[in-house]
């Protein structure tokens, strides 16, 4: 059985990210050919790539720079940051990833469906702190 090119292989968050994602950006993907940049589309569905860059703690080594790719109409938003801190915990629905080989190295390109909060409901971010201040407790 043969498996085509750019087959996404499914895989847990847990299993990918052991120590948690933690978002830097998010930024519409370009690809590049002939020396030129255009948008990129997802071969798969047709609709916009967007990339969000992050950090991956349980990432070895000095590079701990992480990239996920999405394919949605619009981009995605993401999550509040943790109350007294500048990260953003995201967690991934819909992981696969898609080897690739390049300079003779087997790499591999992430793909999620959706991002969402790391942080539990009503806890840690600015709506949080923003709820606690104008609780009767806080005055």
């Amino acid at each position: 059985m043969a498996i085509p090119a750019g087959h996404r292989f499914p895989i847990s968050f847990d299993e990918l990210f052991p120590q948690g994602f933690y978002v830097i950006s998010v930024e519409r993907a370009n690809d590049y050919a002939d020396g030129k940049s255009k948008p990129a589309v997802c071969k798969l569905t047709g609709r916009p790539v967007w990339t969000v860059q992050g950090t991956d703690p349980s990432a070895k080594g000095k590079n701990t720079g992480q990239v996920v790719k999405m394919a949605a109409d619009y981009q995605p938003v993401p999550p509040e940051t943790m109350q007294g801190t500048p990260f953003r915990p995201a967690m991934f629905t819909g992981l696969k990833v898609t080897p690739y080989v390049r300079d003779g190295w087997v790499n591999y390109t992430i793909w999620a469906d959706e991002m969402h909060s790391a942080l539990p409901a009503n806890r840690g971010g600015k709506a949080a702190a923003q709820k606690s201040d104008a609780s009767p407790a806080a005055a």
